[in-house]
């Protein structure tokens, strides 16, 4: 039903509850009087009963009539508290005075006064012994007894309760027993009808309390903090568990929830059958879920001014779930600082965490472990996507489950709902009309206000921590968010920087851990601007030396390996990354390198063998069981061999052999044309492999290719790969030329690779491209060496070094692999 349809005593109550006391009451403002009425009556089915009063009889308030219901009687005792004068307090119906009426005066509407309640009683019910009418209280067997002749001819039931209960606890002293039965009932009444249920039935105590009186759970819960044993606290006699009975259900104790599934009733919205929370402006009865799409219970948000159903009042404000924000603790799950429930107790938890709380089991319908979240007519568990009621979507048709209702009252599908302009409204930040994220805010709002949580102490951020802010928030605002809130890790790093000092650094960074989560953040602050970029593949790899040199035992071979690694790896790598950076192949290079070399020098340790004294024979020795190991070692002795470390030593060198490290030409141009004629290969999977098999490109050169290497003309595409820019043949040149629009689209800083990776600043990873290509059936090796024959064999080796970027001599020895030992050189000297 829309709201619109409503009267307007059932949508806006306090309104009509304002304007007919400001009718009564005219010095009185209207906010006064709505906080009076929220004050007094917190349900919504009070303020809407008392409105539907007052909109149709002002004279409730002005004639102090004794049939007024008692809401009328308590607004008009909160409006005078406040110093109205006008309204009319009630009467009682048979003294006519202004007191607080208590009862109903029998036979008629009429309510009265304490006072004659309590004649009308002693009136009604003459003593049982007597005829008194001095009605005092009642017998075993419900007769009234007046003050002179009291129940059980007065004995004190506490005495009777002692001599029951330590029968059952002979260990508990008399006087603790007692204490625990003024504690649990402290009015003699309530203790004797206590006694006489435990008269009737002494294993109310020993558990079947269920079937007494709730003071019984009382009594039981008193004496066992005293020190009882013997007594049993009873479960519920529906479901069997041990929680509190705070219900009655057949007359017997129960938990809230089998009370509540004695009460259920077919939804009138939903027609499953859940316990009525709520019913529609007709009296039908609704559940829990469907109560909150309830235009009757719904109010006007206090922030962003919709109406909606109110989570919260915060300072006496109303606010919808969208824009209340729980109070902020300590989680006592994750440890972070986030919204919490429970803040009251030592353990509050986030939302979360309170959701990772919730059961899992089996779903009947889709048979897969998740979360319980609606339960069939048998208690058999549903998730949410098989237990959600599914209903036809009022813009598309199709029965899916209801995510959202439009103004009109129209049921949308989650498509229809994603597209819908009411889900648009206005970030009470900015004003800017989108999808709210949460409490008002728009995606980039509510990121900004989250990072600036994170990265302040005591409210405010030190200066050297702004650059990092400024950085982050360049994301979109959804991307924020869900880096942030994706690891709690990162935002112990976030807040460790924001608590140190000075700026961040590089060096900063290299102290935090986890490792991944902080090279994630540095690629990010890199993109920003707050870091200058460096080759991360040369710090990590100087970093892994530091370490691994460390593990040689003998102090003189450690310091060998440390000049070696300084002086000769190091400075290759330093002088390399000028032009380029390191490749990840480069770095795994030397890592397997100097693991090698340690191991030698280890092994030459645990035989008493100096490296300067170090044999041939050890060497060869070392090697009979790996001789794999030689090629790893080989730049490592002939470096010592040629300062002096060691004298000469010889390591046998494997003979390379290009057969099976090439493939047939008729191959190669099958994966060129596959490449080229089909439409499900991705356009940078299709450049990246015609690259490697056409112009005999390294992965991790093809990675590393950036808008800076490409120039565009309208009619030709020109790729430098080497000092001569190449023209790309068709239709290699449109993959480019796409590849090239989409580095150049998005507004982001540093190099714009033409094959971006996951993270900002970062290109495509040689390994990832690897995974790519060889589903295609193509192997980088084997289609870069194919190409380099092809070309060497028909171009001269300095052609094909400027062309593809490769050095003279690796061109030259290309060149004699492919077997033409420059002929065609020499036939272009001989036509001259």
């Amino acid at each position: 039903m829309d709201a619109s349809a409503l009267p307007r005593y059932a949508t806006d109550p306090e309104g009509v509850i304002a304007d007919a006391v400001v009718a009564v009451e005219p010095a009185m403002s209207p906010e006064l009087i709505q906080s009076v009425v929220r004050d007094t009556f917190p349900r919504g089915t009070q303020r809407r009963k008392l409105a539907e009063l007052l909109q149709g009889d002002l004279s409730w308030l002005t004639q102090g009539r004794s049939e007024s219901p008692t809401i009328v009687e308590r607004l008009i005792r909160a409006l005078r508290e406040q110093g109205a004068k006008d309204v009319q307090q009630p009467r009682c119906g048979t003294c006519g005075q202004a007191r607080r009426l208590v009862g109903v005066l029998p036979g008629s509407a009429s309510r009265i006064c304490n006072t004659c309640e309590g004649r009308r009683r002693h009136k009604a019910n003459p003593c049982s012994v007597c005829g008194r009418h001095e009605f005092m209280t009642r017998d075993r067997e419900g007769r009234p007894r007046c003050r002179a002749h009291p129940p059980d001819d007065g004995a004190d039931p506490v005495e009777g309760l002692c001599r029951i209960i330590q029968q059952i606890c002979p260990n508990l002293p008399e006087q603790t027993v007692a204490e625990a039965i003024r504690a649990a009932a402290p009015v003699t009444a309530r203790q004797r009808k206590l006694l006489w249920a435990l008269e009737d039935r002494p294993d109310l105590l020993t558990g079947h309390g269920a079937h007494g009186p709730v003071k019984v759970l009382h009594l039981i819960a008193a004496l066992r903090e005293r020190g009882a044993v013997n007594l049993v606290t009873p479960a519920c006699p529906y479901c069997s568990r041990d929680v509190p009975l705070p219900r009655t259900r057949d007359g017997l104790r129960c938990c809230a929830e089998c009370r509540s599934a004695a009460r259920a009733e077919p939804c009138a919205w939903c027609g499953r059958d859940r316990p009525v929370m709520g019913r529609t402006f007709d009296g039908l009865p609704l559940c829990h879920a469907c109560r909150q799409r309830n235009p009757v219970v719904h109010q006007v948000c206090a922030q962003c001014g919709k109406r909606r159903y109110i989570q919260a009042r915060e300072d006496g404000r109303p606010l919808c779930e969208r824009c209340h924000q729980y109070p902020t603790a300590t989680c006592s799950e994750c440890g972070e600082q986030r919204p919490c429930l429970h803040i009251s107790t030592d353990a509050p938890l986030c939302i979360p965490c309170t959701r990772k709380r919730r059961p899992r089991a089996i779903c009947v319908a889709c048979h897969r472990d998740n979360m319980v979240s609606y339960r069939t007519a048998d208690g058999e568990p549903l998730c949410s996507s098989c237990g959600a009621t599914h209903r036809p979507c009022a813009q598309c048709g199709r029965t899916l489950r209801i995510h959202g209702i439009a103004p009109n009252g129209d049921e949308l599908c989650p498509t229809c709902w994603r597209h819908h302009p009411a889900r648009k409204r206005p970030c009470s930040e900015c004003g800017t009309a989108t999808h709210l994220h949460h409490y008002g805010l728009c995606p980039d709002c509510a990121a900004h206000a989250r990072l600036r949580d994170v990265l302040s102490v005591e409210g405010r951020m030190r200066p050297g921590i702004e650059p990092v802010f400024n950085a982050l928030v360049r994301q979109p605002g959804t991307n924020l968010l869900y880096w942030l809130n994706r690891r709690p890790a990162r935002l112990s790093a976030l807040r460790t920087l924001a608590a140190g000092s000075g700026p961040i650094t590089h060096d900063t960074l290299d102290g935090l851990r986890p490792a991944k989560v902080i090279d994630n953040l540095r690629m990010h602050l890199v993109a920003g601007g707050a870091l200058p970029a460096r080759d991360e593949q040369l710090a990590a790899l100087e970093r892994w030396l530091a370490a691994r040199t460390t593990q040689v035992r003998a102090p003189e071979s450690s310091k060998v390996l440390q000049a070696y690694v300084t002086w000769h790896l190091l400075r290759r790598l330093r002088r390399f990354s000028r032009r380029r950076p390191v490749s990840q192949a480069q770095a795994h290079g030397v890592r397997a390198y100097v693991t090698q070399v340690v191991r030698l020098l280890n092994w030459l340790h645990t035989q008493d063998v100096a490296l300067s004294t170090c044999t041939q024979d050890h060497l060869d020795a070392w090697l009979d069981d790996y001789p794999a190991r030689g090629p790893r070692v080989h730049g490592f002795l002939a470096w010592t061999s040629r300062n002096g470390h060691t004298r000469q030593l010889a390591v046998e060198l494997p003979t390379p052999s290009f057969t099976g490290q090439l493939i047939a030409q008729d191959t190669r141009w099958q994966m060129v044309n596959r490449l080229i004629h089909d439409d499900e290969i991705p356009v940078p999977d299709k450049a990246a492999g015609l690259l490697a098999l056409l112009f005999a490109q390294d992965l991790s050169r093809i990675v590393a290719l950036t808008t800076e290497h490409v120039e565009i003309t309208p009619s030709t595409v020109l790729l430098r790969l080497g000092q001569v820019p190449a023209q790309m043949p068709p239709p290699l040149d449109d993959y480019i030329r796409t590849l090239h629009a989409q580095a150049m689209a998005p507004d982001t800083a540093g190099e714009r690779w033409l094959l971006p990776g996951r993270f900002p600043a970062q290109h495509l990873s040689r390994s990832q491209l690897v995974r790519r290509l060889h589903p295609l059936g193509i192997r980088p090796r084997m289609a870069r060496n194919t190409a380099l024959v092809e070309m060497a064999s028909e171009l001269p080796a300095v052609m094909v070094s400027r062309l593809l970027g490769v050095h003279q001599n690796t061109a030259d020895s290309w060149k004699h692999i492919g077997g033409q030992d420059n002929a065609y050189a020499a036939e272009v000297a001989r036509r001259t």
